[in-house]
């Protein structure tokens, strides 16, 4: 609960860093829906990686580490090096959960 009290109440959060960081990761997870949802569960192409967008995946990398990095800088003011490893469980949560997903 004071993760979510910091994010929205705390001043010493620079609110630019964490929305362009926010958003890289939100392009991250649409590149990820598209390609696991879009191409492969319900236009059935296995093959995605190799002969479609072979160069989505290496920008979907990228837009998630540029993404954790300025969140990263963003709310270390608030919890100093514990910002690492909280937004590295989170982060591991978000995988296990989509990776229990049925599609």
């Amino acid at each position: 609960s004071s993760g979510i009290n910091a994010e929205y109440g705390d001043e010493r959060i620079d609110e630019d860093l964490i929305l362009f960081g926010v958003g890289c990761i939100m392009v991250n997870l649409v590149v990820g829906l598209y390609l696991v949802v879009g191409l492969s569960w319900l236009q059935g192409k296995k093959d995605w990686e190799n002969h479609i967008s072979p160069a989505l995946i290496p920008v979907a990398t990228l837009f998630a580490v540029v993404g954790f990095v300025l969140c990263t800088v963003a709310l270390w003011p608030v919890w100093g090096f514990w910002t690492i490893p909280i937004l590295f469980t989170l982060f591991m949560g978000v995988i296990m959960t989509a990776s229990l997903m049925p599609f």
